[in-house]
């Protein structure tokens, strides 16, 4: 058999586009300021020819999650659907190019590939316009024990969770990585996925998860206290790693009744935050593959979370594996 891989992921297949803006554009176009907007693909062709778009990248959360763990020197597979158009084959390359693999291909015969549209305001404020795009439609048809084995860990992103057939695609995934032995990572993502989903995110947490990301509020959210030290305690209870973000603050890895306190790397100016949470989880899962302990886990995720937040858009513009 091969050398396993690091990571394989399955999330919303799409491409970032920056946008360089200010708190009054951003409230023209009745947007939820600094949140996430989904939107339909009038409006993001309209977003795009009405502003100038400063970057483009291959992104999506999952996606740069994954870039990031490349860029650590890491490996892996990108679950995702995309079509064969301008973006889907930007999308494509630039995995190729990153040393992803991309085994779906080009899957969508209809509906266009997503694109997540972000609004960066000067104090590093986002608000991300999202067309979905292609990415919601994977299935479990699209899911193969040959794409998905020999890897070391899974990593599911909670954003795919408003579809059924993706969430059955992620179930399907879920059994053959369990089959396989490999650990089961999984993402919160953003509040509105925990307020719409809290049961079935908790069900697959206390049956599948190995790993779980969340930000502070996220998880106070899913454990529906407005306390800290409840969802820290929360978290104590669920028998996994769990990595909780603070911003500023830097962020909390919990492991049972094991408690690590994980300080910020600092920067000089915070230019875009788009991503940091996604570079946080590429570097605490390249760790984490590599068979590391939880600070030094911690570490590589402050790490390529501080190097994001330093420059526009959610791409490493130095390798990660220089600064460790």
């Amino acid at each position: 058999m091969s050398e396993k891989l690091d990571i394989v992921g399955i999330g919303n297949a799409m491409v970032d586009a920056i946008i360089p803006s200010n708190k009054e554009e951003v409230e023209k176009n009745n947007l939820n300021r600094d949140s996430m907007n989904l939107i339909d693909e009038d409006l993001k062709n309209s977003l795009h020819q009405n502003y100038t778009i400063k970057e483009m990248a291959g992104g999506g959360s999952l996606g740069n999650s994954m870039f990031g763990i490349t860029s650590f020197g890491g490996n892996g597979s990108f679950i995702g659907k995309i079509k064969n158009d301008e973006v889907g084959i930007f999308l494509q390359k630039d995995m190729v190019r990153e040393g992803l693999q991309f085994p779906l291909g080009f899957t969508s015969p209809d509906i266009s590939t997503g694109c997540c549209t972000i609004f960066v305001e000067d104090d590093g404020t986002r608000t991300m316009c999202t067309f979905l795009g292609a990415g919601t439609l994977i299935g479990p048809e699209d899911i193969h024990p040959e794409h998905i084995t020999n890897h070391e860990i899974a990593y599911l992103e909670g954003y795919l969770w408003d579809n059924q057939d993706a969430k059955m695609a992620m179930k399907k995934m879920v059994d053959i990585c369990k089959s396989d032995n490999q650990k089961i990572a999984f993402t919160l993502s953003d509040l509105f996925c925990v307020d719409r989903h809290r049961d079935s995110f908790k069900e697959l947490i206390e049956n599948d998860v190995d790993i779980l990301f969340a930000n502070e509020d996220e998880i106070k959210a899913q454990c529906e206290s407005d306390s800290f030290d409840k969802a820290v305690e929360y978290a104590k209870s669920l028998n996994m790693i769990v990595a909780i973000t603070k911003a500023a603050d830097g962020s909390v890895i919990i492991n049972n009744d094991q408690v690590i306190e994980v300080k910020p790397v600092q920067v000089d100016r915070v230019v875009d935050t788009t991503g940091a949470g996604d570079l946080y989880a590429g570097g605490f899962l390249f760790g984490m593959a590599k068979g590391k302990d939880l600070a030094t886990c911690g570490n590589y995720a402050s790490i390529a979370a501080a190097e994001i937040i330093s420059h526009y858009g959610a791409r490493p513009l130095v390798k990660l594996s220089n600064l460790i």
